[in-house]
């Protein structure tokens, strides 16, 4: 064996096993540091922020004054200084009383006092709890759909061959009367000829043939008229046989409404039978909006309801309707019922299958309730602050019901008359626990 090949291989294992210890201590550093600061527990019994067990400087601890973080009250130290968890400034703030603390019975946190000066800060405005007429909103996702009532069929009223199509796309817009395809028909050619016969004969027995040869011409000319009338001519298109007295080989079908072609079944060269559908024609003058809503909104929603549209592709425009149609089933799949609104599209800007939302609002309600802004929510818990004296204020759990036009009926908890805190809740909320300095329940949060 070389040694000389193996001293270096042996030093560059000993350079790697140094590395990997220096790694695994500065891991193990890190865990230890993390679990510190993160788990209570595992600290000694003397926090780092005690800072000792004689007095405060300048004799703050004999004073009773004790200094908390903002974000974690029970940070709380005997001098001044930064708070050993978030850095924050601590805040100095004398020893609460038993009167303060948390009634943790109840889940609430300690009532607080304000200061005029405080309540500027924290923008605390009062509101009386008072009987108020307001009505709840729905806000769901809506759909454009055709006007079924605007919907047109062409159909075929003779047999006969498609010879040309004036419109042959699908989409297309039309007018009320424009053409839409030629048909070439052996029954209304001859029928076109009878009409001619019977519209001389008519004529010349007019002139000085007895009344029953004149009535019996004339019966022949408006049977044959009306003939023609069903199988699909226009009074415009009688009127030019009459006029130029020769039958047309091929006649004209034309758009009975003004609107867009949704559907083209037929095609040139095509032979078709009496009823087959040529066409279909929808007008978008007006369009259904058809909203989803979950069975817990089916009682603030009836038909006649104010409801107002709004689209991404049209920011800023508002499309005013009302509920027409309330759908009596519920779809066992979503488990979600539908509404239908009835718009105005006279300008065109919706089409169908655009999404939309919607905002319904019910009929208006009297009754009490809170401004939005006084409730604060944890969970399944809402709650208010109310003042209890001038500037005291106390928290309260309250039960809520409907919400709408920036109210929260109140269905118990509190009386009329009474005042609370319309704006300001968060930082009341906070104040009290830094005065009372005990853990609190989790910080309170507003529902979307």
């Amino acid at each position: 064996m070389d040694l000389g090949n193996y001293l270096p291989q042996r030093g560059k294992g000993r350079k790697f096993n140094v590395r990997l210890s220096l790694a695994i201590l500065g891991i193990l550093l890190t865990v230890v540091s993390v679990l510190y600061l993160f788990v209570p527990a595992l600290r000694p019994a003397l926090p780092l922020w005690a800072g000792g067990t004689g007095a405060g400087k300048n004799g703050a601890a004999a004073h009773g004054v004790k200094y908390l973080c903002p974000m974690h009250p029970f940070a709380a130290v005997d001098h001044p200084g930064a708070c050993p968890i978030c850095g924050m400034t601590l805040v100095a703030q004398e020893q609460a009383g038993p009167s303060k603390a948390m009634d943790c019975s109840l889940h609430l946190p300690a009532g607080v006092t304000l200061t005029p000066r405080q309540r500027v800060l924290a923008n605390v405005a009062l509101a009386k709890v008072a009987k108020r007429e307001f009505s709840t909103e729905t806000v769901a996702a809506g759909r454009v759909a055709w006007d079924e009532r605007r919907l047109t069929r062409v159909s075929a009223r003779i047999q006969g061959r498609v010879e040309r199509l004036h419109t042959n796309f699908t989409g297309a817009r039309i007018s009320s009367g424009q053409p839409l395809l030629d048909i070439y028909s052996p029954d209304l050619l001859s029928t076109q000829r009878e009409y001619l016969l019977a519209l001389e004969g008519a004529e010349r027995t007019a002139e000085g043939m007895s009344p029953e040869s004149r009535a019996m011409m004339t019966g022949l000319r408006d049977a044959a008229r009306s003939r023609l009338s069903l199988w699909g001519l226009s009074p415009q298109q009688i009127a030019e046989l009459e006029r130029s007295r020769q039958p047309k080989r091929v006649v004209t079908i034309t758009s009975p409404a003004t609107g867009v072609i949704t559907e083209r079944l037929v095609t040139a060269g095509q032979y078709v039978n009496e009823g087959a559908p040529l066409f279909s024609v929808g007008s978008l003058s007006t369009v259904w909006v058809f909203a989803e809503l979950f069975e817990n909104d089916l009682g603030r929603i009836a038909v006649g309801a104010p409801s107002v549209v709004t689209t991404e592709a049209f920011p800023g425009k508002l499309f005013q309707g009302r509920v027409a149609f309330v759908d009596p089933v519920i779809n066992p799949e979503t488990r979600t019922l539908k509404v239908r609104i009835d718009l105005d599209n006279s300008q065109g800007l919706l089409k169908p299958e655009m999404f939309v939302k919607v905002k319904l609002k019910s009929h208006k309600l009297r009754e009490l309730a809170v401004p939005e802004g006084a409730v604060l929510f944890s969970g399944d818990r809402s709650m208010v602050w109310v003042e209890s004296a001038p500037g005291a204020f106390t928290p309260r759990n309250i039960t809520v019901g409907r919400k709408g036009d920036g109210y929260y009926e109140v269905i118990s908890g509190l009386s009329g008359g009474e005042s609370v805190a319309a704006s300001g809740g968060f930082l009341i909320d906070g104040e009290s626990q830094l005065q009372g300095a005990q853990p609190v329940a989790p910080a309170l949060g507003k529902t979307p």
